[in-house]
């Protein structure tokens, strides 16, 4: 009997004791996500996602020129990809903390727009 209550008392010690555990540091910092679209003879979007650590990750989102209409469906796209990708950091803990207007900008024969969400953990 003293075995049972001496091993019952050992194995709530670990267990007490596991929970104080130093866990790893999660990133915190800043981080970005940029929306990027590039109109002219090659059409392209992208997510560009910018870690604490400097680190850059590229998401391509599919492009194609067309009609008026395509064009504005693409974008409506490159705009959920984008929500869907800040949304994901939401859940992870971060916050949005502020985001640039679209911004547009010549270049040639080349126009570029970009949106920049700023966020923060």
């Amino acid at each position: 009997m003293k075995n049972v209550f001496l091993s019952g008392a050992l194995a709530l010690a670990v267990v007490g004791s596991w929970a104080f555990y130093p866990k790893a540091a999660e990133p915190t910092g800043s981080m970005m996500v940029i929306s990027n679209v590039s109109l002219g003879f090659d059409a392209q979007a992208a997510i560009i996602t910018i870690d604490p650590d400097g680190k850059q990750q590229e998401k391509a989102v599919d492009f194609s020129r067309g009609s008026a209409k395509k064009l504005a469906a693409n974008l409506t796209e490159v705009h959920k990809a984008t929500l869907a990708t800040v949304n994901e950091y939401t859940k992870a803990g971060w916050h949005v903390v502020s985001v640039t207007p679209s911004g547009f900008a010549n270049q040639g024969n080349t126009i570029f727009a970009q949106n920049v969400y700023l966020l923060e953990k």
